[in-house]
């Protein structure tokens, strides 16, 4: 049986996986899916999942953002 835990554990894998592939397209990806869980979350009435989601989805921005190319450059 798939866990909360389980799929939290996934998700935090596959962002760590494609940040270190340079992948911005799956980090965006990623952080769909992780607020789209937080948005589910919450309209269920479990605000501490909605932010362990949350947190997931803007650790997934936070990455992608690293690997855009300096605009400064």
């Amino acid at each position: 049986m798939v866990t909360i835990e389980a799929i939290l554990e996934y998700l935090e894998r596959r962002i760590a996986e494609h940040h270190l592939a340079g992948d911005r397209l799956a980090l965006k990806r990623d952080q769909d899916v992780a607020g789209f869980l937080t948005v589910a979350a919450r309209d269920l009435g479990d605000k501490h999942l909605a932010l362990r989601f949350q947190t997931l989805a803007a650790r997934a921005a936070d990455l992608r953002e690293q690997l855009e190319p300096d605009a400064t450059s």
